[in-house]
């Protein structure tokens, strides 16, 4: 049997490590920054003057942005993001000023279980993926899909629902909405 299988833990802070900043980042490098720069939990983030909610294995960035901190060309960081998504390993939104990056499965990168609870679980899960099994990419990525559609919905509907917030000036700078 072999020994090289299962996962380690990599804490997000090896990247102020001098190893970590030698650049040109490889594939593989960068495939673990992605990793590492996914949310672990939904959150809110300002955005243009709004609050906007990036759930969990998630990241709103810009190519323009990872391009630098990969040490690559703005083609190079598309093309690999192209390659990601083709490969179902991630689903990409990009628009002029933003990229929205959704990792298929981050769940098995981050969570100590599976939904069936159990390591041996997820270690047939991340071996399923590292093959590359198309057919379950593509219903994880559709299932993502209607999931944020799903999850938009609830926000949205809440949103109507709740009583307007007043909001501090304070929370007002912090957002970008007032100077």
């Amino acid at each position: 049997m072999s020994t090289d299988k299962g996962y380690i833990k990599v804490y997000r802070d090896i990247r102020d490590h001098w190893i970590w900043k030698d650049k040109p980042f490889s594939r593989g490098q960068a495939w673990i920054d992605l990793i590492m720069l996914m949310n672990h939990e939904d959150k809110k983030f300002p955005f243009m003057g709004a609050p906007v909610l990036v759930k969990k294995g998630s990241k709103i960035t810009s190519i323009r942005q990872l391009a630098d901190r990969w040490g690559w060309s703005k083609m190079k960081v598309s093309r690999f993001l192209d390659v990601l998504e083709g490969d179902g390993m991630l689903i990409q939104k990009r628009d002029s000023k933003k990229t929205l990056i959704t990792l298929i499965n981050y769940g098995d990168y981050q969570d100590l279980t599976n939904k069936r609870g159990t390591v041996k679980g997820h270690r047939k899960d991340s071996e399923k993926t590292l093959t590359g099994n198309k057919k379950d990419a593509d219903r994880n990525k559709q299932d993502i899909i209607e999931d944020i559609i799903e999850d938009t919905k609830e926000d949205i509907k809440k949103k109507e629902e709740e009583p307007a917030q007043e909001v501090s000036d304070e929370q007002a700078r912090e957002w970008g909405w007032i100077d």
